[in-house]
């Protein structure tokens, strides 16, 4: 079957193949800032390959502090690297680390985002994320990365590197809320990059 991949596909739903992601991001309907040169090639079947950033928070509590999750944490309590294109950061064994992409992307309101490791990290025993792998519809700014070391070893990463895969499924309809309307300014554009749980607690009833 011959596919027209230079027809926008207005009726295409479920997960997207690689022609669709292509046409998207080039028509703006999933907008991408910072796309490296010749990002094309980043796409393959049914993912776009996206970087890692420069940005990385590492925990500086120690075993000794006790976090409350009705709470939460501060930015104190990490240490904020800052790194630029190309240099090194050194993960510990057993050592987690909250990072970003350097790619930042916004979904139109019937869209989802899923983000996936990349298999050469994961067989030196580093995870990519642990479990907020969705960006629901609306979703604006960076994917932020919950990297841990689970291996015996240092692993040196670099800024700038292939880190990641996004996926995206286009639904049937838009949503009703979608994600800055329902969520406001919680994690908008990932300008707050450490849990916000203290904010869902606060909402619990007893």
């Amino acid at each position: 079957m011959k596919i027209d991949t230079k027809k926008l596909p207005h009726d295409i739903y479920g997960v997207l193949p690689d022609w669709v992601i292509k046409s998207y991001i080039r028509k703006q309907v999933i907008k991408v800032k910072n796309l490296v040169q010749g990002w094309e090639k980043d796409v393959d079947q049914v993912s776009i390959d996206f970087h890692l950033g420069n940005r990385f928070m590492l925990p500086a509590m120690g075993r000794h502090i006790v976090i409350d999750t009705r709470v939460g944490v501060s930015k104190p309590m990490y240490q904020e690297f800052i790194l630029k294109n190309g240099e090194p950061i050194t993960l510990r064994p057993n050592q987690f680390m909250i990072a970003q992409t350097k790619e930042e992307f916004n979904l139109p309101n019937d869209m989802i985002g899923r983000l996936e490791g990349k298999s050469s990290f994961a067989r030196l025993g580093v995870v990519i994320h642990q479990t907020s792998a969705r960006f629901d519809p609306g979703w604006n700014g960076p994917a932020v990365l919950e990297i841990r070391n689970n291996s015996d070893n240092d692993i040196i990463l670099y800024c700038g590197d292939k880190i990641c895969a996004l996926s995206f499924e286009r639904m049937m309809l838009p949503v009703e809320n979608p994600y800055i309307k329902r969520n406001g300014s919680k994690y908008h554009r990932n300008k707050i990059m450490y849990s916000q749980i203290h904010k869902d607690s606060s909402k619990r009833k007893i």
